[in-house]
């Protein structure tokens, strides 16, 4: 009894930093922020783009993630914000005619595409244009015998 009284409380000890460092980015200021994506110079239909704090950087914090519908992007729609600083962001780009389960929001329009932004301590507007040049790779189909 005694021994597996110590055993749950040495547990409990270990787990303590875990719940600690769990929490602590909850604690983090977060900005709105809002923008549009086009591609090719028209919105971007649908899709998403990811905003992940630059760890090397300083940077820590979540990520987060927000739809872009009519080529605009909203966190407050999302209820959610950035923490400010350099973020890598990752934009999917859809073209918005969906066919059912498989592919709701439609064919991806490029292949996804990634930049940086350095985001201010403030809510903030952005404007990101996909380089047009940008094209899905062509995959050719081998006939198996």
């Amino acid at each position: 009894m005694q021994r597996t009284c110590i055993g749950f409380i040495l547990f409990l000890v270990g787990m303590a930093p875990l719940a600690l460092g769990c929490g602590a980015s909850n604690d983090l200021k977060t900005y709105p922020i809002s923008g549009t994506v086009m591609f090719k110079d028209k919105p971007v239909p649908a899709g998403s783009i990811t905003l992940i704090p630059d760890a090397s950087n300083g940077s820590g914090g979540a990520a987060v993630s927000l739809d872009i519908i009519d080529g605009k992007f909203d966190s407050e729609l999302a209820d959610r914000g950035h923490i400010g600083g350099k973020h890598m962001v990752n934009i999917v780009g859809l073209d918005g005619n969906g066919d059912g389960d498989l592919f709701p929001k439609g064919q991806m329009l490029f292949p996804d595409y990634q930049t940086t932004l350095d985001l201010p301590q403030e809510a903030s507007t952005q404007e990101i244009i996909i380089p047009a040049d940008l094209k899905m790779p062509k995959y050719k189909r081998k006939d198996s015998i």
